[in-house]
């Protein structure tokens, strides 16, 4: 992520939500939350300005050609 926004954002594992919500969750805990993060599994995709455009000459502006993957970033 920290090639995408310089305040480099957790994203954690959706099986860590709770702890890290909950705010009775002592901080040595959190430490732990924090190692199961999933910044490494992440993929990004280009997506085509087309997408947003109204359908020109009844060309379908919502085919699978308009997304693709980006790697690396």
């Amino acid at each position: 992520m920290r090639r995408l926004h310089d305040r480099q954002p957790v994203i954690l594992d959706p099986a860590y939500y709770d702890g890290w919500l909950n705010a009775k969750t002592p901080a040595s805990d959190l430490k732990d939350v924090l190692c199961h993060d999933i910044d490494g599994q992440l993929q990004f995709n280009r997506v085509e300005r087309d997408v947003n455009s109204a359908a020109i000459n009844k060309q379908p502006n919502d085919h699978s050609g308009l997304v693709g993957p980006i790697n690396p970033l």
